[in-house]
């Protein structure tokens, strides 16, 4: 009990600095590398307003909140499909494996991938013949633990590589997570601290330059060299979030074959300023859902909205949801989803 009182105490005081920090007069926008890292996954929580770090109750929480996997008791599998801005296409797979009654691990993939694209020069503006990509990848290893009953502990470690053409970035960073079931009805508190490693330094053939050490000379041959990049930090973030089931059987109100949820996140990133999520979701016989979201104090995003199906088979469930992310002016992302546990 003084445990879970001393977790309330910290993330009042938490949030209270967070959500009052004055705005900044300048940003550090372009800063990091890895910018695929902070693309949300799982059409439920995008259609929240990415209000996703208390929830956690699908496969997809290795993302958001690495301790929420101790919630989920059922082997779990979870796949999601956008097609992202400028036609790239963004995928997450995720598992989990449940090793006892508190603890769980969980295996994660994410993958953006440009397609194709023309080669182009000064002298060939409409393409010199050939094409190249751009593809970046993360590989995930995550483990949980219930410690105390209110209390969820996680990590993940992610293996995470950035390439373009012939040249190519690699690194491995870790995530820590905390989940609070704070006994009030079922409101739950999440922390998560994602993308600490260092940092990304590129490398390849397309970095390789003739070099004449000395231009004076008409004997010197020129010879090849590597060129050097300083390395690109992480994206790191910090991200507070609280949920409430405002109806439903562990909530305040209990309406026949109706459930309410709201949730909101509050995100410090490294290259932006701090930006802020509220999300909702309406369930009707705990089959058919309705969401909604707002992502505040960014420039482009803002309006989510999403659905989703749920079917229970007794040993097995399945579910299949879909979100509508508003991006300014940019076009708007459709994200699809699919949620297996047996």
């Amino acid at each position: 009990m003084v445990l879970k009182k001393v977790f309330i105490k910290i993330f009042l005081i938490t949030i209270s600095s967070t959500l009052f920090v004055y705005p900044q007069d300048f940003t550090k926008v372009g800063s990091s590398a890895a910018q695929f890292l902070k693309i949300p996954v799982g059409a439920k929580a995008i259609s929240m307003g990415s209000t996703f770090a208390s929830i956690s109750d699908d496969a997809s929480t290795m993302y958001w909140n690495s301790a929420g996997l101790s919630q989920i008791n059922k082997f779990s599998l979870s796949f999601s499909h956008s097609q992202w801005i400028a036609d790239m296409n963004h995928n997450f797979l995720g598992l989990v494996l449940p090793l006892d009654e508190v603890s769980s691990v969980g295996f994660g993939v994410i993958q953006l991938s440009s397609g194709d694209i023309k080669n182009t020069t000064i002298s060939q503006p409409e393409g010199t013949g050939l094409y190249f990509d751009a593809t970046d990848l993360a590989i995930s290893v995550s483990y949980s633990r219930r410690v105390i009953e209110q209390v969820s502990l996680g990590l993940s470690v992610k293996y995470i590589n950035q390439r373009i053409w012939n040249t190519n970035a690699q690194t491995v960073a870790a995530d820590f997570g905390v989940l609070l079931c704070t006994g009030f009805y079922d409101m739950k508190m999440g922390f998560s601290f994602q993308n600490f490693g260092p940092g990304l330094t590129m490398s390849g053939s397309d970095l390789t330059q003739a070099v004449d050490l000395d231009p004076n000379s008409v004997t010197n041959p020129a010879v090849e060299a590597n060129l050097v990049t300083q390395p690109f930090p992480l994206p790191t973030s910090y991200r507070i979030s609280i949920s409430m089931p405002i109806v439903g059987e562990k909530a305040p109100f209990n309406f026949a074959n109706s459930s309410f949820v709201i949730a909101a996140d509050a995100i410090h990133p490294n290259d932006n300023p701090e930006h802020y999520s509220l999300g909702m979701e309406y369930g009707f016989m705990d089959i058919f859902f309705l969401r909604a979201g707002y992502v505040f104090n960014t420039d482009e995003e803002g309006l989510t909205l999403g659905t989703g199906v749920y079917f229970d088979f007794g040993s097995s469930q399945i579910s299949f949801d879909y979100a509508y992310a508003a991006f300014g002016v940019f076009n708007s992302v459709n994200i699809f989803s699919v949620n297996f546990s047996l």
